[in-house]
C-alpha cells in the first residue's frame, strides 16, 4: 500500500499478487489490484479484480465506489450508476460518491442530479480539491460562470498545482462579461507561477547560424478547427530560410494528422512522453524558435514551455490571451486586436502583424454557398453555433433587444451541447428577457458526423457574442456567405472577429457599443436586397482578402520572427 500510494503502481501490483496467489479471496487484496490498474488505464482489469471484492465484501461503500468509477471510466455508464446509488445507500455521507455520480450525471444530461451531487460532495468534503474541480465543471455546464470560476479557485487553493483546475479557470475568465482584461492577466500570471513553481528554469540557449528552426507544439494536429489557420502556414513556409518541426501530443491520429504530418519536415509523436523528455528532443532537434498552439486549452503542453528549452517562445492562434507564462516571449496578434497604444498585458511581448492575426483555409467539405434563406422562408433567421458558455446573460439580453426589435425574425441555436434540459434553460433566460419561445429554434447537434457548414443555409445573419469573439465560426459563417454582426472588445479575445471583418472591407458590421450592435443588426435584418447582395459575394471578396493569401500571411509571420532572434 505505501508503494501504490507513492504511486509505483507496478510494484504495488507484484506484491498484491502475490498476496493472492497465497489468499485468492483476500478482499483487500483483490480491491487495490484492481484500483491500481483503474489508475493506470487498464478498466477491464480493474473491473474483473473490484468486482470479486465486492461479491466478498457487498456491504462496503468504498469498494462500490471505486467500482463505480472504473466502469463509467470502461463506458458503462448505467452500471457505474447502480454501483455509486448502492454506495450511498451503504453511506449516504459519502462525499466520492456524490462526485463520482455528479461527473457522470453532467457527461450524461441530468444537469440538475448532476449538481445536487457536486454540490453535495463539497459540503461533506470540503478539504477534496477533486470536488471543488468537478463542481467547477458541473456550474459551468450550467453557464454559472462566476461560481464556477470560484469553485476553481477553491481547488487552486487546495492544491496550487493542479493543472486541470488551472486551466480549466483561466479558461473560464476569458468568459465573464465585464472582467477587466488587466485583471485576468494578473490572475492568469498567479495561477501559472503557482502552478510551475517547483519547474527549474531551462539554460540559455543561442540561435545556431544556417535555417531558422522552428517547432510547433499541440494535441490539436488532427481533425480541429486551429488546423483551418495552421495548415496554411505549415505549408507555405519559405523552406530556403525556414525548417519546420511539429511536436504532437494527438493519441489518436486521422487523415488531419496524416496531411500535417507530410506537411511538416519533422515530425515528433510526443503523446504520453513527460514534459521533461519532450523538453530534450527539443533542445537535441536545436529548435530556434518554439511555437504554442494551445495557451490554456485541453491539450496544452504549457510545462514543456515553462523549461525553456528554445531560444525564442510565442503563443500562435490557439488561445486568445496570455499564457502567463514568464517563458513565453512573445504572443502573435494584429494591430485591431492589439492597438499600438496598448501594452501587452501579460509577459510576453506583442508581435503585431499589419494584415491580420491569422490566415483562413476553409476546409474542402465545404458546400457551395447557399440562396438568401429569407427569400423563402418570408422572415429573416438570425443565428448562433457558439459554445453555450459564450451565451451569458448579458448576450442573450442583446439578442432579446434585436428580436424585440424586428416582430417578424427569428434566431436558430445549434450546437452539440444543446439537448433538451438545455433548450429549456435557453427558452426561460429568454422569456426572461421578453422572447417568447416561438420565435426560438433550436437544434441539438448529436452527430458527430454532421458538418455544420450545412447550417449555415438557413441562416440570414450570425450574431457574434462577447466577451469572447467567435473567430472561426466568424470565418466560416462569412465564405458561406452568412454576414456577422460583431462588437468590438476590450481585449484580443474580443476584437478577433472585428478585425477579420475590417480585413474584408466590412467595418460597417463592427460596432463600437452594445446600443450600435443591436441597431446594425436591425438595419441589416430589413434590408433583403443588402442580404443578397452579401450572399452573393461575400465568398469571392473573402477569397480576395489577406484572410486567403496564405503565402502573404506567412511572409509576415516570418518576417516578424526573423525581426526577433
Amino acid at each position: 500500500m505505501q508503494l501504490h500510494q507513492r504511486g509505483d503502481f507496478e510494484q504495488a501490483k507484484d506484491l498484491y499478487a502475490r498476496v493472492l496467489k497465497a489468499t485468492p479471496q483476500h478482499p483487500d487484496a483483490l480491491h487495490l489490484y484492481g484500483l491500481a490498474c483503474h489508475q493506470q488505464g487498464d478498466h477491464a482489469t480493474a473491473i474483473a479484480y473490484i468486482k470479486r471484492a465486492v461479491m466478498l465484501v457487498p456491504s462496503q461503500p468504498v469498494l462500490r465506489n471505486n467500482l463505480g468509477d472504473a466502469l463509467y471510466q470502461a463506458g458503462d455508464a448505467e452500471g457505474a450508476i447502480k454501483q455509486l446509488r448502492r454506495a450511498l445507500e451503504l453511506l449516504p455521507d459519502y462525499a466520492g460518491a456524490h462526485q463520482n455520480l455528479g461527473s457522470i450525471f453532467c457527461e450524461t444530461g441530468e444537469h440538475d442530479a448532476a449538481l445536487l451531487h457536486a454540490r453535495e460532495a463539497v459540503r461533506l468534503d470540503p478539504d477534496r480539491p477533486e470536488g471543488w474541480f468537478n463542481l467547477g465543471l458541473v456550474l459551468l455546464d450550467h453557464v454559472l460562470l462566476k461560481d464556477s470560476a470560484d469553485a476553481f479557485r477553491s481547488a487552486l487553493q487546495l492544491r496550487p498545482a493542479y493543472a486541470r483546475a488551472a486551466t480549466s479557470l483561466l479558461y473560464i475568465l476569458n468568459l465573464l462579461p465585464g472582467a477587466d482584461p488587466l485583471t485576468v492577466a494578473a490572475e492568469h500570471r498567479d495561477v501559472v507561477a503557482r502552478l510551475f513553481k517547483d519547474i527549474p528554469a531551462g539554460s540559455p540557449v543561442k540561435k545556431r547560424r544556417g535555417r531558422i528552426r522552428v517547432g510547433y507544439v499541440s494535441g490539436e494536429f488532427c481533425a480541429h478547427a486551429v488546423n483551418y489557420f495552421f495548415e496554411p502556414v505549415l505549408a507555405q513556409h519559405d523552406r530556403e530560410l525556414f525548417e519546420t518541426w511539429c511536436y504532437s501530443d494527438v493519441l489518436c491520429a486521422d487523415t488531419v494528422t496524416q496531411r500535417l504530418r507530410q506537411t511538416a519536415q519533422h515530425w515528433r509523436a510526443i503523446a504520453g512522453w513527460p514534459d521533461d523528455r519532450v523538453c530534450a528532443q527539443i533542445r537535441a532537434d536545436k529548435i530556434d524558435v518554439l511555437v504554442d498552439l494551445a495557451g490554456h486549452t485541453e491539450h496544452h503542453r504549457l510545462g514543456v514551455f515553462a523549461r525553456k528549452p528554445a531560444a525564442c517562445q510565442l503563443g500562435f492562434l490557439g488561445y486568445p490571451n496570455t499564457t502567463g507564462l514568464q517563458a513565453m516571449d512573445y504572443r502573435i496578434v494584429d494591430t485591431r486586436t492589439a492597438p499600438e497604444n496598448e501594452d501587452s498585458p501579460g509577459p510576453e511581448s506583442l508581435l503585431r502583424l499589419s494584415q491580420g492575426f491569422a490566415c483562413f483555409r476553409p476546409p474542402a467539405h465545404t458546400p457551395e454557398v447557399s440562396p438568401t434563406p429569407a427569400l423563402h422562408k418570408g422572415r429573416v433567421t438570425f443565428g448562433s453555433l457558439h459554445k453555450l458558455e459564450k451565451l451569458n446573460e448579458r448576450v442573450i439580453s442583446l439578442w432579446a433587444q434585436i428580436l424585440q426589435a424586428n416582430p417578424a425574425t427569428c434566431l436558430l441555436l445549434a450546437r452539440d451541447q444543446l439537448d433538451a434540459w438545455q433548450q429549456r434553460r435557453l427558452r426561460a433566460i429568454f422569456r426572461k428577457h421578453g422572447v417568447a419561445g416561438e420565435r426560438l429554434e433550436m437544434r441539438h447537434l448529436d452527430d458527430p458526423a454532421e458538418s455544420f457548414f450545412s447550417l449555415f443555409a438557413e441562416i440570414d445573419i450570425l450574431l457574434d457574442c462577447q466577451p469572447w469573439s467567435g473567430h472561426t465560426l466568424a470565418c466560416c459563417a462569412l465564405w458561406m456567405g452568412v454576414p456577422v454582426v460583431s462588437q468590438v472588445g476590450t481585449s484580443h479575445a474580443g476584437r478577433m472577429v472585428a478585425s477579420v471583418l475590417h480585413q474584408l472591407d466590412l467595418a460597417e458590421l463592427a460596432a463600437m457599443d452594445e446600443a450600435s450592435y443591436v441597431r446594425i443588426a436591425t438595419e441589416l435584418s430589413r434590408d433583403q436586397a443588402r442580404l443578397v447582395r452579401y450572399r452573393s459575394d461575400l465568398r469571392e471578396r473573402f477569397g480576395k482578402s489577406s484572410l486567403r493569401d496564405e503565402a502573404g500571411f506567412t511572409r509576415a509571420f516570418e518576417a516578424a520572427i526573423q525581426a526577433v532572434l
